[in-house]
């Protein structure tokens, strides 16, 4: 695969360096994807034996100074822009570990979609948002139809990954009117990317399905993933979502109030499955 004009900007939360042995193997695969670069911002608990990983890779994009999800996903997106890659794709680091093992020609299939649209909204197939744990997959439902619908949207959208190829001003664009400090950062996003890219372009990956179990390999390999996935369908799991799917919506309202957006969505079909 040759490597594409596209810099990756990546999160990172793992305070036990569950992924050590994930980041070793897929770095050098995912430089050969994406030739813009790649930068990796680490929450703050995130294991120092982890964070000097990535230093000495090159990789490392800093650590913010508080743990929530805002600053950290705004410093990953600034040091993207920063490598002067004209397109920057906003993915969390663990998910983009999953996907580089499951789906490696889906992933550089859709990064070819740079090169024809501006912004482009990766969304999950049914089937691997459906792999996820119910309470996550019940309400992140919900709070996807709920902005599809204000902004004028039929059918599926799946705002929530999140996953995006942004051309470098909109990326730049986007960091410099979010505010969103913790959680409510995808609500404020899922409302800002429509109002700065009026034009959308949506694609639906399988291999972008459940990432967490791959923390917890010995686990779901004692019990099987069925069983594992069982475990973390508790109640406060249940009301942990709920109050997660209110806070987004929350923000997306809020948002979408000051920046009103009806985008033209082009539905690209599925690539390199």
């Amino acid at each position: 695969m040759s490597p594409f004009p596209v810099a990756l900007a990546a999160t990172l939360h793992d305070p036990t360096a569950a992924l050590y042995r994930e980041v070793v193997w897929a770095l050098p695969r995912l430089r050969a994807l994406y030739g813009g670069g790649i930068v990796v911002t680490a929450s703050p608990p995130t294991s120092p034996r982890l964070v000097a990983l990535l230093r000495a890779e090159g990789v490392f994009g800093g650590t913010p100074r508080t743990n929530t999800r805002g600053p950290l996903y705004r410093m990953a997106i600034r040091g993207a822009v920063a490598t002067g890659a004209p397109v920057v794709h906003y993915l969390d680091f663990d998910r983009a570990l999953h996907w580089m093992h499951v789906a490696p020609r889906e992933l550089a299939a859709v990064l070819r979609l740079a090169h024809r649209y501006p912004a482009v909204i990766v969304g999950r197939t049914e089937q691997a948002h459906a792999s996820h744990h119910r309470p996550l997959w019940a309400t992140e439902g919900i709070a996807n139809c709920l902005m599809a619908d204000a902004l004028g949207v039929r059918g599926r959208l799946d705002l929530l990954v999140p996953s995006m190829l942004l051309a470098s001003p909109i990326a730049r664009a986007l960091v410099t009117a979010s505010r969103a400090r913790d959680a409510e950062v995808y609500g404020e996003w899922a409302a800002l990317v429509p109002a700065l890219a009026p034009v959308l372009a949506y694609v639906e990956c399988r291999g972008l399905d459940w990432e967490t179990p791959d923390r917890f390999r010995h686990a779901v390999r004692r019990i099987g993933l069925a069983a594992w996935r069982r475990q973390q369908e508790t109640a406060a799991e249940w009301t942990l979502r709920i109050a997660l799917a209110d806070t987004i919506i929350t923000s997306f309202t809020r948002q979408h109030a000051r920046r009103p957006a009806r985008p033209r969505l082009v539905r690209v079909p599925r690539r390199g499955a």
